[in-house]
């Protein structure tokens, strides 16, 4: 049996006359989406927070068009791109409102309280939002990194996300990066007739060696040791001087070089970390801060969409239960820690009659 029954909020509900929303969650890729979703089904007003102007996450942003073929229930496997808005339209139907293109800056401590619950405020690139509880849910890896040299290149030709299949059929793409994304980007572009030319900066391939072989395969064009010296429009195409001395003309530049940490904004908002930069939690994915959760891949080890999906779940129950049971959560820690400490008293006594 479920814990709880849906209770869907009104479609007219009037999300600007409320003084502060019960949830704020921090990222739409699979971890906040769930998360949204169950604490929506629960009645609580959420909002969620992405800064870039799509939802899905790392799905979405590196493989929109590749099939995943690790989720349960779709044996055939699914894009990024469709997984992404089946779950993001799921979420909207359950009343989620979304914010995109807003960079999370901080979360303040306010005076303010609701049922002794001290309200947060989450300050971000275009505003900022009163709420009881925030879920962290924007990944490890933030941003991708960009390319200096193309910065000035004012294109929609140049992208850091793999764009949509259809975009670059039969055209002539450049793909800069050694790395599994950008040697998977190359091949989807080549099953599409489009003439590719791989940059990448070293002498050696990170990614795999059978996508490579299979690049060779289909006919692109592999510049090991090179990068982009200049670069600038000629017409609707993107001019590019290659440090090989080589000059290309490209329909598309696609950039994979990686994402920067999201270490830094872990750091603003004063949360413990652990050794690895991660977010340190306690079993109830609450961080250090009371009434701050984190899930996903800003602190598991295990890096799966499902994983993602669940610990969403996880948290928005635990926020909900905290919201609806103000003292839940203080007696199950409580719970656990008398457990615990019994559970080292037999460990300890067990020890001692063997010696």
């Amino acid at each position: 049996m479920v814990d709880y029954k849906v209770t869907q909020l009104d479609s007219d509900f009037d999300f600007d006359s409320i003084r502060y929303w019960d949830v704020v969650i921090i990222g739409a890729g699979p971890g906040g989406l769930a998360a949204s979703l169950t604490t929506a089904h629960r009645g609580l007003t959420t909002l969620v927070i992405e800064a870039k102007e799509t939802p899905g996450g790392q799905p979405e942003f590196l493989y929109a068009d590749k099939k995943i073929v690790d989720i349960p229930g779709f044996p055939d496997g699914i894009t990024g791109h469709e997984l992404s808005q089946r779950t993001y339209r799921q979420a909207v139907n359950a009343v989620v409102q979304f914010r995109f293109n807003e960079e999370l800056v901080t979360v303040e401590d306010t005076d303010e309280t609701e049922n002794d619950d001290q309200l947060k405020r989450v300050v971000t690139s275009r505003g900022n939002y009163l709420c009881r509880k925030v879920i962290i849910a924007f990944g490890l890896l933030h941003f991708p990194r960009k390319l200096p040299v193309l910065d000035h290149v004012d294109s929609d030709r140049i992208h850091y996300k793999v764009p949509k299949i259809s975009d670059y059929e039969g055209q002539r793409v450049v793909i800069v990066g050694g790395g599994d994304s950008a040697l998977d980007a190359a091949v989807m572009a080549l099953q599409r007739r489009a003439d590719v030319n791989l940059l990448v900066r070293k002498d050696v391939i990170a990614g795999k060696a059978d996508t490579l072989r299979r690049i060779n395969e289909l006919g692109g064009r592999v510049h090991m040791s090179t990068e982009i010296a200049q670069a600038g429009l000629s017409g609707d195409q993107i001019s590019l001087q290659l440090t090989d001395d080589e000059n290309i003309l490209a329909d598309h530049v696609i950039v994979q070089i990686g994402f920067l940490s999201a270490k830094d904004t872990f750091e603003k908002l004063n949360l413990r970390l652990n050794s690895d930069g991660s977010i340190a939690i306690d079993p109830y994915f609450e961080t250090s801060r009371r009434g701050i959760f984190a899930v996903g891949d800003v602190h598991g080890d295990i890096k799966l969409i499902t994983v993602a999906w669940a610990e969403g779940i996880q948290a928005a129950i635990h926020a909900f239960k905290e919201i609806t049971s103000p003292y839940w959560l203080n007696e199950k820690r409580l719970l656990d820690l008398k457990i615990s400490l019994i559970g080292e008293k037999l460990a300890d006594a067990a020890t001692r009659k063997k010696s």
